[in-house]
């Protein structure tokens, strides 16, 4: 319908539109302090994280590759073509991740394939040839599972395994096949029809390790790892890339991950399969991803004090003392200049992440971050001071600022690294907190670093070890945020998580709507609605609580009025949802 009845102007104008919601922003870092072979090595790095961008579009959707090449192939065709392509690159796929995964594209904009070899030869006959059709909701499972594949079925399936099969049915670093699955395409080198090599069982489900399923592209990032381990001058990156790359071949990332936390070296890297947003049946699976830099010694030294206070943070959190940890590890936190990034890096850009996400090593080590300080300086900039000074009261408009946004962020990504993580059901089972919360589990494990890092922050200011002068400029930002993150749409984790958190603020009337439709705090009840939403949020986690999850994420998760006229002033003015980075130097280096 919408192919037919949409004309070309009006597609070009929507698309226009939608890209205006990105700031395009160069992002630079010094390259002085690094020697010739830490140029050459980061030459290296690069290519190996163009290769986490091709494995990602193949975990997205199947036939995500070949729409991208079509894309770019036509994108000089016309100036419809040119903006098609243009917000596919931000996308990384046919669905607009602002826009609740909505499609941007018709089936009209399908790749055509072309299958030589999928019937017999004829002469004077090219070969079958088809469109690609992408279905128009985002695939929940993403390219995961068989499309068709519920999770009745699964169930049934992985409850017929020995533990050791269900850990790799359930892991980070599998795909799910079916036995009986016959693809078309089995030209392709990266999807051959591994259902020929199994023996038939009662279940028609199994698994397949990355190292198989990706085995092309893992085998080139590989030789590259090992080819820029072989130049990198500091230890803990040679190991570190050593590491990786064989992990890459094995399917085995625990010595990498430990390797990654002690990484101590200028060049800093992260590259891998990490986060799990693209698994939307259970937020099990990871998606490949790669962000290189330069480190800031400077700014990283003077964090050093949120890292060494997490377990007396976790010995106050507000729950339940018999659901605290007495073993925390301190993250170790490392700031940079992000010089490049690739794979699950699409739409609205990270600013800081706290890795591994593997349960084994978060209980034996704790977590490990990294804030990306250019990101954050680009995103205060182009974003959050401009939705101040629309959104926020002409009284408290002023306390917004970068130290506080910044502040929260490293506190946002250290309280992931706190609360419950490994836990004891009520019937003395041990499980974790992602498998029994599932697919509810990210979009309340980012409400819980947010609202429990601004917990932490007044905690911390209580005792003596942060400045006072943060408390109401730090309230003050994390309100401008939580209309920039609610920007981020309702089917991702951190807008589902901000729009808890903002619903629930105003609930306790921490946040008021004025009558010239700006807000404020209310610096007398704020402190109180942190704690009571922290102290929910660490209870069901700590439960494993999914259907008090569910009410709590249905009940506030909402578009409401006021989230409405907010968005709708920020709409009116144009304010940027987020930037997409230009790495110039990087472009530099690679040519």
């Amino acid at each position: 319908m919408k192919r037919y009845t949409e004309n070309t102007v009006a597609r070009s104008l929507s698309l226009q539109k939608q890209l205006c919601r990105y700031a395009s922003v160069s992002l630079d870092a010094e390259l002085t302090g690094l020697s010739n072979t830490d140029r050459k090595t980061l030459g290296l790095l690069i290519k190996a994280a163009k290769l986490m961008d091709e494995i990602f579009y193949l975990q997205v959707w199947y036939s995500n590759p070949a729409l991208r090449d079509w894309l770019k192939e036509h994108a000089s065709a016309s100036e419809l073509d040119k903006l098609k392509w243009m917000y596919y690159s931000i996308n990384k796929s046919p669905w607009s991740c602002l826009d609740e995964n909505e499609a941007f594209l018709t089936t009209t904009d399908s790749a055509i394939k072309l299958l030589p070899e999928a019937t017999k030869p004829v002469s004077g006959w090219k070969g079958l040839e088809y469109k690609a059709a992408f279905p128009m909701l985002k695939p929940p499972g993403a390219n995961f599972y068989p499309p068709d594949m519920d999770k009745k079925e699964f169930k049934l399936w992985n409850d017929s395994l020995t533990e050791k099969e269900q850990n790799d049915a359930m892991g980070f670093f599998t795909v799910i096949k079916r036995h009986s699955e016959f693809s078309l395409d089995s030209s392709s080198p990266n999807h051959a029809v591994h259902g020929t090599n199994h023996l038939m069982t009662a279940h028609d489900l199994y698994s397949v390790p990355y190292s198989k399923e990706y085995n092309s592209f893992l085998r080139k990032a590989a030789e590259l790892l090992h080819e820029a381990g072989d130049l990198a001058g500091s230890p803990s990156l040679k190991r570190l890339l050593h590491s990786k790359a064989d992990a890459f071949l094995s399917n085995d990332y625990y010595e990498s991950d430990i390797a990654w936390m002690e990484l101590d070296s200028k060049l800093d890297v992260t590259i891998g399969p990490y986060e799990t947003y693209e698994d939307a049946i259970f937020g099990y699976k990871a998606t490949f991803e790669a962000f290189i830099g330069i480190r800031d010694d400077k700014a990283t030294a003077q964090l050093k004090l949120f890292g060494d206070n997490l377990q007396f943070l976790e010995q106050n959190l507000p729950m339940d003392s018999a659901y605290k940890s007495k073993n925390v590890n301190a993250a170790p936190i490392r700031v940079i200049r992000l010089l490049y990034n690739a794979g699950d890096v699409k739409g609205p850009q990270t600013v800081a992440f706290n890795l591994p996400n593997d349960e084994r090593i978060v209980k034996d080590r704790g977590t490990s971050m990294v804030m990306l300080k250019n990101v954050s300086e680009a995103k205060f900039k182009h974003i959050l001071q401009p939705i101040a000074d629309v959104c926020i009261s002409k009284e408290q408009k002023g306390l917004v600022d970068f130290e506080s946004f910044f502040t929260h962020t490293i506190c946002h990504e250290c309280c992931h690294g706190i609360g419950p993580h490994t836990i004891t059901l009520p019937d003395g089972q041990k499980s974790t907190v992602r498998k029994e919360l599932q697919e509810l589990h990210s979009a309340l494990e980012e409400a819980k670093a947010d609202i429990v890092g601004l917990w932490a922050l007044k905690f911390l200011i209580n005792q003596d070890l942060l400045p006072r002068s943060l408390v109401k400029s730090m309230y003050v930002s994390f309100l401008a945020g939580c209309f920039r993150s609610v920007r981020f749409g309702l089917e991702e984790a951190h807008g589902k998580g901000q729009a808890l958190q903002f619903n629930w603020m105003y609930e306790k009337e921490a946040f008021i709507l004025h009558p010239d439709e700006t807000f404020s705090v209310d610096f007398a009840k704020v402190e109180e609605a942190v704690e009571s939403l922290s102290r929910e949020i660490l209870t069901i986690q700590a439960k494993g609580d999914k259907e008090a999850a569910d009410l709590l994420l249905q009940k506030y998760c909402k578009m409401t009025r006021p989230l409405k006229h907010a968005l709708e002033k920020l709409e009116s003015v144009q304010v940027p949802v987020d930037i997409y980075p230009i790495f110039s130097t990087v472009n530099e280096i690679s040519e």
